[in-house]
């Protein structure tokens, strides 16, 4: 994932990323996943913060790792409930059916080395 795109994802999910590092005002993580994803993670994430907030018997959640793995986006994280569970789940199912590149529909789970791509990049 870009730079930028990481900052925008980790800033306002401080809680959730602990281990993120700052360089030059900028937030990093190491997402290892395309930016196509990125309002997917940043939808997930803003879920998870709020219920985190606002229930007690949620606890604290940590996101461990966010990578790409056999077409489709992997969220591994310690903490929280069943409603963090779903949200998460929710997000790596979806996320093989959106281009790991642009965040457009990828139809009929059009894939390319098992990446999920629209009709735009399939063949990159």
């Amino acid at each position: 994932m870009s730079p930028d795109l990481e900052h925008l994802l980790c800033k306002p999910h401080l809680s959730l990323f602990p281990n993120a590092v700052i360089v030059n005002d900028h937030f990093f993580w190491g997402f290892e996943c395309g930016d196509g994803w990125f309002d997917i993670l940043n939808h997930a994430f803003s879920l998870v913060s709020a219920r985190t907030d606002i229930s007690p018997g949620c606890g604290e959640v940590t996101v461990e790792q966010v990578k790409e793995k056999f077409g489709g986006l992997r969220i591994h994280y310690r903490g929280g409930d069943d409603f963090v569970e779903g949200v998460f789940n929710l997000a790596e199912a979806a996320s093989v059916h959106i281009c790991a590149i642009c965040g457009n529909r990828a139809p009929n789970r059009r894939m390319h080395y098992h990446h999920p791509r629209c009709a735009i990049h399939y063949g990159e």
